[in-house]
């Protein structure tokens, strides 16, 4: 019978996170270009585009006439969950509180918001 490893709390997950993390998971990613270089044996242009919050990268192959012909993502340690399970609904609700809780708390407390911190209850 194979081993069933528990699931953590998707409440102490997110509050764990850094808050780059926690910003990009919430608002998206921050793209930047990184590279683009001309690989002859392809006969593509290997195309970088990376997080400046975070450092995901945004992997793709343009052609010559700039089709996408692959794509994917290389994720900065920690930023999946591998031990949270899918993030559903109630999940990337959860993200949301801890962004309002970290940003907007921060905020206020530096001064620089309009000094409404978010209400939780």
């Amino acid at each position: 019978m194979a081993e069933h490893t528990p699931r953590r709390n998707i409440e102490t997950w997110a509050h764990e996170l850094p808050a780059s993390f926690i910003e990009c998971r919430t608002m998206g990613h921050r793209w930047e270009p990184h590279s683009a270089v001309w690989d002859k044996q392809a006969r593509a242009y290997h195309v970088i585009h990376e997080c400046d919050r975070c450092h995901t990268q945004r992997k793709a192959w343009w052609s010559r006439n700039g089709e996408i012909t692959s794509a994917g993502y290389s994720y900065p340690e920690g930023y999946l969950t591998k031990d949270v399970g899918y993030i559903g609904a109630d999940g990337r609700g959860v993200l949301r509180t801890e962004y309002l809780a970290r940003v907007f708390t921060a905020t206020a407390s530096r001064g620089t918001g309009n000094g409404n911190a978010p209400r939780t209850s």
